[in-house]
């Protein structure tokens, strides 16, 4: 940065805001600094209809927003060219307050497909206010017109304010319908007592706290169909006896040209934490490592073999080391996730939530899907062999070889009936995805793994989804602290860390299967048999490290042991 530039940015930045008017040219500098786009035309201004900002419409559609995306962690296409972005308006109920533009982005790209995004816009013409955003708030901040700066809506607690209001009052508007739930509609909040705070880490949707009691999410990618985080949440909420989740207290949406629903944003009660479960886990691990440095046994690991798997089922030094804190942990989080799968199997009149049989279609549709992923995963693991490092390298040469027998394995869910059946599940369950408070735990984030059309996020499957999923996180948690952390463990050797490490995951996923399948038992996504249930146990542990596989290897090659061990365990 020139050093002219560098003195304007530390004048701006040291300036009184309440006593000083900008000197245009010097404000001008700024702008260019802070990389704002500047539209120099007159426009209409203000509460006027959107038509009337055609020049802006066309500036924003060609100029402004192709690069304004690029620069948003919501955005999720950023590795797709963008052809063509239209706006379109969505209309508001009667306010007071701040003067908004709701905006659904129409983004088409050059491979064909399209997305849309939800972007409200407003227009500040108070020059302390513009002064503000610069230098606090960029991000915020589409382009400055001669009016003022045009931003993000969101930013500004006023529209805040009114969208809370909105929900509450339960109002509607030619294209947007607020929905208020039961916890709302009991704790109702005068207008002018709502307060509100933007949480500041962008992420792939926006965040909103009100009054330090509800959580909002903004859901920026539109997608045509019920959202399965509101409905899953209103569900359990309103039609179960389930506590361990967050309570729904209302959304906002909007309809597809087909009279679809589409979910634009969820307000739930704000669940109280010190936390995420992976984090309490890493804890527990802190201490599990620190026992074992203290006085690291002269002998391997002892592992041993039960059906089911309680705390004094373990050898005393597991039992030591372990800790029994850890096992009540687990214990909990268990118990607390085979009430989320009863609560959801509970409704059978329902025919978005009734549980429904497996058929014989049903498991060939399964197992085509896994065969497909294991193919994609595998053959791209082979093309970036070459990559790593030889002791990942012959890890993964392992796992590669092994291809046929994992096909195998994989299709024995079509050899025999599953007596089973299925259901709404959380589908995207780990250790990040529950809180925890110190003496409880709340399952969270329903929404399904995002990069799934919504259609494929509410089939009904097995519970036996999750829970692999869970028991995956554990074996993460049990390696990532040591991958996380490696100056707390440079005096050790880690080789002998690492088999501690997979005797802390064996035990502790047989504490977490133990306590699920005693709360389980006798429902109705519980297999007749032992060996179905052991056969989907199998099976979804192990298309749940095959995925594993394919992520870590684009995304943190170093961690990709823990997958490829996880892998060739479900083998195993």
């Amino acid at each position: 940065m020139p050093s002219c530039f560098k003195f304007f940015l530390f004048f701006f930045k040291n300036l009184p805001y309440k006593n000083y008017t900008f000197h245009p040219f010097i404000y001008s500098i700024y702008l260019y600094m802070a990389f704002v786009p500047v539209i120099n035309q007159s426009l209409p201004f203000f509460a006027i209809p959107w038509a009337h900002f055609s020049n802006l419409q066309q500036v924003l559609e060609k100029e402004i927003l192709p690069n304004y995306l690029l620069q948003r962690r919501w955005f999720r296409s950023k590795a797709k060219q963008i052809v063509t972005i239209s706006t379109q308006l969505l209309s508001l109920p009667e306010s007071n307050s701040i003067f908004t533009y709701p905006l659904q982005l129409l983004v088409q790209y050059e491979d064909g497909t399209a997305e849309n995004y939800f972007l409200p816009i407003c227009i500040l013409s108070n020059l302390e206010e513009e002064q503000r955003y610069l230098s606090t708030m960029p991000n915020a901040i589409l382009c400055k017109i001669n009016e003022g700066l045009v931003i993000d809506a969101l930013f500004e607690a006023d529209f805040r304010k009114d969208l809370f209001y909105w929900i509450q009052i339960g109002a509607t508007s030619k294209d947007l319908l607020f929905e208020t739930g039961s916890i709302l509609k009991q704790h109702l909040i005068p207008a002018d007592e709502i307060t509100s705070t933007l949480l500041a880490v962008e992420q792939t949707n926006t965040a909103i706290i009100y009054n330090d009691t509800y959580f909002f999410k903004i859901f920026r990618k539109l997608e045509t169909g019920i959202n399965p985080d509101l409905e899953i949440v209103r569900f359990l909420s309103e039609k179960t006896t389930f506590k361990n989740a967050p309570l729904y207290g209302g959304s906002i949406q909007t309809y597809s040209n087909d009279q679809q629903t589409i979910v634009v944003g969820m307000l739930q009660n704000k669940v109280e934490n010190c936390g995420d479960a992976w984090n309490t886990m890493l804890g527990l691990l802190d201490t599990f490592y620190h026992k074992l440095l203290h006085k690291m046994p002269n002998h391997l690991p002892v592992y041993t073999q039960k059906e089911r798997m309680y705390f004094m089922d373990t050898p005393a030094f597991v039992r030591e080391s372990i800790g029994r804190e850890t096992y009540q942990r687990v214990t909990q989080l268990a118990k607390r996730t085979a009430e989320m799968h009863i609560a959801l199997a509970s409704d059978q009149e329902d025919p978005d939530f009734a549980p429904v049989l497996f058929t014989a279609q049903d498991q060939h549709q399964l197992y085509e899907s896994q065969i497909r992923l294991v193919e994609e995963k595998l053959s791209a693991l082979a093309n970036k062999l070459h990559t790593f490092p030889e002791s990942i390298a012959n890890e993964a040469r392992l796992l590669l070889n092994l291809e046929s027998t994992i096909k195998t394995r994989l299709e024995q869910i079509t050899l025999s009936t599953i007596h089973a059946t299925q259901t709404r599940v959380h589908g995207d369950y780990h250790l990040g995805q529950v809180l925890d408070n110190g003496r409880d735990f709340y399952i969270i984030d329903f929404e399904g793994e995002p990069l799934r059309p919504i259609e494929e996020r509410r089939i009904k499957t097995s519970p036996f989804k999750d829970v692999a999923g869970m028991v995956r996180s554990f074996h993460y948690a049990a390696y990532g602290e040591l991958y996380l952390h490696p100056e707390k463990y440079e005096i050790a050797n880690l080789d002998i860390l690492e088999q501690w490490a997979a005797c802390w995951y064996y035990y502790v996923q047989q504490f977490f299967l133990t306590a699920y399948f005693d709360r389980v038992e006798k429902q109705s996504f519980i297999p007749r048999e032992k060996t179905e249930l052991d056969l989907l146990l199998k099976t979804f542990i192990l298309e749940k490290a095959i995925y594993e596989v394919g992520y870590e290897m684009n995304a943190r090659p170093n961690w990709l042991p823990i997958p490829l061990r996880g892998a060739l365990a479900a083998l195993g």
